[in-house]
C-alpha cells in the first residue's frame, strides 16, 4: 500500500487523490519515487 511504503499517512492519501489536499514538495517526492518517477524542478523568471 501507498502509505505504507511511503509513511506517509492515508488520510494525507486520501486527500492528494481527492484533489484536496496540498502536499509538501517533499511528500510528493517520496511518492514519486515509490512509484519510480522523478521530479524535475524548473525555475524561470518572469519579466
Amino acid at each position: 500500500m501507498l502509505a505504507d511504503m511511503s509513511e506517509i499517512a492515508i488520510s494525507t492519501i486520501k486527500k492528494i487523490e481527492s484533489g484536496k489536499g496540498n502536499p509538501s514538495l517533499s511528500t510528493i517526492e517520496k511518492i514519486m519515487d515509490i512509484l519510480g518517477m522523478e521530479v524535475k524542478y524548473e525555475i524561470r523568471q518572469t519579466v
